[in-house]
């Protein structure tokens, strides 16, 4: 399988459920925000001085705020797929004007090529169909010696729930998220150079199950498969995936849940 093209993701479903969650995604975000953090904390250490930049994903807006307090003097845009997120942006911290605000699928940005000095972009990438192409797209909009920087999820990301959903039925719930190895590839494969790639584990422990699910409902980290099951869960199979969970991934009376967060960065140097 390759996994830099993954089964096709239901783009107007993920639309739909991150527009559903603008309102209860901050208070839910808690591993999005802690990385957020530590992606900014990147920044200090790269010399670079960006008039333009862009925040593709950018969510509730927490990001773009960095980026302004770290580069007060920079243009910073602000994109995401789903408007309502884009609103809770503008009304929380007031950085943006209307025309720094953008709707948009990251696979497809529209903006003119070499408009940016840095492409910032903080768990967005899990949700694109076409890894190679969005990079692509990031590169197009790139002025030579711009810096790409993000975040994303490995495969070891959401394991503890995808081998407990086996327990319930055949159907896709887990994303098959790209390995680090393949997303510098992807990166040099498109015009950027010198790629660096790390991953760590971060964990997740949560004392209820209903919580852990609810909180990846509450940040849109809905099972956007196009070979999912459709349809609410049912009382059984809730009480099959909790037992199951209970049984392989479940310590000191808590719910464990892995993130393996990659982090990357490289430069456009093209001419």
């Amino acid at each position: 399988m390759d996994l830099l093209n993954p089964p096709r993701l239901d783009k107007q479903f993920i639309k739909k459920c991150f527009n559903r969650a603008a309102k209860s995604y901050d208070n839910a975000a808690i591993l999005q925000e802690e990385v957020l953090s530590r992606l900014l904390q990147r920044l200090q250490y790269i010399r670079h001085r960006p008039a333009t930049i862009v925040d593709i994903g950018c969510a509730t807006g927490k990001g773009v705020r960095g980026l302004q307090k770290q580069y007060p003097r920079a243009q910073v845009y602000a994109v995401d797929v789903a408007f309502e997120m884009l609103l809770q942006a503008r009304a929380r911290y007031r950085l943006l004007t209307k025309k720094r605000l953008v709707t948009a699928d990251m696979e497809r940005l529209p903006f003119a090529p070499r408009s940016f000095d840095l492409v910032f972009s903080s768990l967005a990438l899990p949700w694109t169909n076409d890894l190679r192409a969005t990079l692509a797209e990031f590169a197009r909009v790139c002025k030579p010696g711009a810096l790409l920087l993000f975040a994303s999820f490995g495969p070891a990301t959401l394991r503890e729930l995808a081998h407990s959903w086996q327990a319930v039925d055949d159907y896709p719930h887990v994303h098959q998220f790209v390995d680090m190895h393949d997303v510098g590839d992807a990166m040099l494969g498109v015009g950027f150079a010198q790629p660096v790639v790390d991953a760590e584990i971060i964990r997740m422990e949560y004392r209820d199950f209903r919580t852990l699910l609810d909180d990846l409902k509450n940040i849109g980290a809905t099972n956007a498969d196009i070979g999912r099951q459709r349809g609410l869960m049912t009382p059984d199979q809730l009480c099959r995936l909790e037992a199951s969970y209970r049984e392989h991934d479940f310590a000191d009376d808590k719910f464990i849940l892995s993130y393996e967060v990659v982090y990357g960065h490289a430069w456009f140097d093209q001419a």
